[in-house]
């Protein structure tokens, strides 16, 4: 299969995350299977799928590609092709997943046919995962193999759009829901009742002046320059007459690396508990809950490092960049591999209805790619 056909193939595959990805995943082990690679799947949640693959010898080193299957919703998007379909028109490719990341991970697999695996002095290692959009999901049920891989590859490249630009530095993410549990009263007797959403209030007034603190500690390598607290939900009462008992709140921080976020959660989680104490004192039964939901660390690969200069060498580059969203590349550097974000595309078309790539992205990565294998032999 040549790349187009690949592509195509991939594209097909209605991945959206938290549903399953078994075709998909029964594609890529058929097609790896084919050319004779050793293929392993991991069944993280059911009916959804990593794939790990190592190509050459069992030897320490060698460099680990990845990329995750799954892509965004379209409902409610206005596409002007099918969505699930490669449409190619002029120099572009168009297709939910295109450049969130299926073209790199079409790249890749078209290039494995030319590989002379008996030549390989180190190996290459394959790694597809699920449920990256949704908090890096499928990735976590991985990390127990993955810590444990002997033997271990040095490297790790993976291919999320940043238009083939090296990125050595991202946010992370924190993700956590907080639950106030009141006292139910008649609204006319407001004394008689504890109203949660109240507290919970009070709770987004100290998450605002939070915000205000860490503002004050930029990073000018990222936009915006500081790590930033969203209050993405929130949610109390069921009616207007009566002291609502519940209210619940969801909330994320994007931390930079440099970012103390244990202080941070330090400092909420003493200020719930005196918010918790205030409502305890009115009823024993009240009640505040903190839970952390998702999480994906920053990404924070030093600029001396090994796979720096092996990338920027082999993308006739001497620059770096910093993104300020978030991949699997901080899962595997915690890991202990060297870990760099580069692959075809540009994040701006990402998520979008007639989301595309450029055919001149797929090649820059099929060129970088093809020397990068090349340092294996």
């Amino acid at each position: 299969m040549n790349l187009e056909v690949i592509f195509n193939k991939l594209v097909s595959y209605e991945t959206i995350s938290e549903t399953s990805n078994k075709d998909i995943a029964f594609f890529i082990i058929n097609f790896l299977k084919n050319l004779n690679c050793e293929v392993r799947r991991f069944e993280g949640h059911k009916g959804r799928f990593n794939i790990y693959s190592r190509i050459g010898p069992a030897k320490e080193g060698g460099i680990i590609l990845s990329g995750h299957t799954d892509v965004v919703p379209v409902s409610g998007q206005d596409w002007a092709t099918n969505p699930f379909k490669l449409v190619k028109k002029g120099d572009k490719y168009f297709g939910r997943g295109t450049c969130d990341m299926k073209g790199f991970i079409a790249v890749v697999l078209s290039l494995l046919a030319q590989i002379k695996v008996n030549q390989l002095k180190k190996p290459l290692h394959l790694i597809f995962s699920y449920d990256e959009e949704v908090g890096c999901k499928g990735i976590q049920k991985l990390v127990p193999f993955l810590s444990k891989l002997n033997p271990k590859p040095k490297f790790c490249i993976v291919g999320e759009p940043t238009e083939m630009k090296l990125v050595n530095q991202h946010k992370g993410k924190r993700n956590f829901k907080v639950y106030f549990n009141g006292l139910e009263s008649h609204s006319s007797l407001i004394e008689n009742g504890l109203n949660s959403i109240i507290y919970c209030s009070n709770f987004i007034e100290f998450l605002k002046k939070k915000q205000l603190e860490i503002k004050k500690k930029k990073d000018p390598k990222f936009i915006p320059s500081f790590s930033t607290i969203n209050i993405g939900k929130i949610h109390g009462g069921i009616a207007v007459n009566i002291i609502p008992k519940l209210c619940e709140l969801e909330f994320e921080i994007r931390n930079t690396p440099s970012f103390n976020t244990g202080e941070f959660l330090s400092e909420t989680k003493n200020y719930l508990n005196k918010l918790e104490s205030e409502m305890k004192n009115f009823n024993s039964k009240c009640s505040i809950k903190f839970e952390e939901q998702i999480t994906f660390p920053p990404l924070n690969t030093p600029e001396n490092s090994e796979v720096i200069s092996l990338c920027l060498n082999n993308l006739n580059s001497n620059s770096i960049d910093t993104v300020s969203f978030g991949t699997e590349a901080g899962v595997f550097n915690k890991l202990g591999f060297q870990t760099v974000v580069c692959g075809p595309g540009s994040i701006e078309q990402a998520h979008k209805p007639n989301e595309f790539i450029r055919i001149s992205q797929l090649k820059k990565c099929e060129t970088f790619l093809k020397k990068i294998i090349k340092s294996l032999y």
